[in-house]
């Protein structure tokens, strides 16, 4: 029995956006399409596994429907799971191209697309803004999460919130600090700012090992190092390498120019990651 689940899991450019063709920098490996990407589906209902039904997936004017088999275990109606796309699902379409099996470069091949590109301002400079751009290139929500609710299409403005609310709250701070002397300070400053250090350091340390996991699940990369944990120690060790890693690995900067103030990071007109 099939049943169709009507979902968009991903979105292309629009009809009326022009489809951006720029050649910014080489990168050495080639595009390895081997192993299929996946997508992530939400379960219409409550299913057991082994259970075949057909998913739309894609906008008006681009969707296509895909067959999903619910995994080992079953699933629970609303739960997010990964299924293989078709070979054939993006003929004649226009998509951005990415590895799979693999990460595209490595973690320490930060200037691959370019000294002051995009993701290397966004991902050493502004490491948390460069997370909320990934996050709505990938269709996760603000914490790295995916599916289709609908804090995921709104992912970028959520945690650049985040961001400013974080900045504010410390600046007040150091200003209400600096208006003291230094015997004067009241103790709730120093308590307070060591607070939300900790929770916004944490937060930011959780939100982006969930996104390495999903680019790592979505495209069929093994873990490498740090067996079982090294989403989490890169994510804690080397946060702004993380960001540029991923945003290269999803980008295609040989073909679609990147952005320093979109909430993808990417140009207008690219079209979105399926």
């Amino acid at each position: 029995q099939r049943t169709h689940s009507k979902i968009s899991v991903a979105t292309m450019a629009s009809e009326t956006e022009p489809e951006t063709q720029y050649k910014e920098s080489p990168f050495a490996d080639e595009v390895n399409n081997t192993i299929p990407a996946k997508v992530h589906i939400v379960a219409p209902s409550t299913l057991p596994e082994g259970y075949v039904f057909d998913a739309e997936v894609g906008p008006p004017g681009y969707r296509k429907t895909v067959t999903v088999e619910v995994p080992p275990g079953g699933v629970v109606e609303g739960q997010v799971f990964l299924a293989d796309l078709p070979e054939d699902f993006g003929d004649n379409l226009p998509q951005v191209n990415i590895p799979t099996g693999q990460w595209k470069d490595g973690l320490f091949d930060i200037f691959s697309a370019g000294f002051f590109h995009p993701s290397v301002v966004c991902g050493f400079c502004f490491t948390q803004i460069g997370m909320g751009q990934l996050m709505q290139r990938l269709r996760l929500n603000w914490l790295g999460e995916g599916g289709e609710d609908e804090s995921a299409k709104i992912s970028f403005k959520i945690v650049l919130t985040l961001v400013i609310c974080y900045t504010v709250f410390t600046v007040s701070l150091e200003l209400a600090e600096a208006a003291q002397y230094y015997y004067n300070i009241p103790a709730y400053i120093p308590s307070l700012k060591f607070i939300g250090g900790v929770l916004f350091t944490i937060y930011s340390i959780i939100a982006l090992m969930r996104v390495r996991e999903s680019v790592r699940a979505k495209y069929s990369i093994p873990e490498t190092r740090f067996a079982g944990c090294e989403d989490a120690v890169y994510s804690a060790a080397c946060s702004c390498c993380v960001v540029a890693q991923i945003a290269r690995h999803t980008g295609e900067y040989e073909t679609y120019k990147g952005s320093y103030f979109s909430d993808t990071g990417m140009a207008p007109g690219t079209p979105q990651i399926v």
